[in-house]
């Protein structure tokens, strides 16, 4: 399985690998839209893509267009967010950023993506 996770929060990175680690997934991470476009060049395949819509490090809008064109590729896009921030849910929602949940279903769910 391969993974991107697009976050700037070092702790949460660190979970997420543990998680890939322990399901024999592939995980690469992205700061910006060049790590971004350089991960994606060099998983060869598609996979799940993983967004932080609060910690990407890259303004949702600028995103927007980059994972609609990862999802038309087949790539499964999750963007997750912090439950006391709904207006995000919404934002991204309307972007089109893929399925939105919050973070603690998108923790739940880790195992689960990491296995298709």
């Amino acid at each position: 399985m391969r993974a991107i996770l697009i976050s700037s929060d070092l702790m949460f990175i660190s979970k997420v690998k543990e998680v890939a680690a322990a399901t024999g997934a592939q995980l690469s991470t992205a700061r910006s839209l060049t790590a971004l476009d350089k991960a994606v060049s060099e998983s060869g395949e598609t996979g799940v893509l993983m967004l932080d819509l609060e910690k990407s490090g890259v303004p949702l809008d600028a995103l927007a267009p980059v994972v609609r064109g990862m999802i038309e590729q087949g790539w499964r896009t999750v963007s997750f967010f912090s439950h006391v921030h709904e207006e995000v849910c919404g934002e991204a929602q309307s972007l089109g950023l893929g399925e939105v949940m919050p973070r603690s279903r998108f923790v739940k769910l880790l195992p689960e993506l990491f296995s298709r």
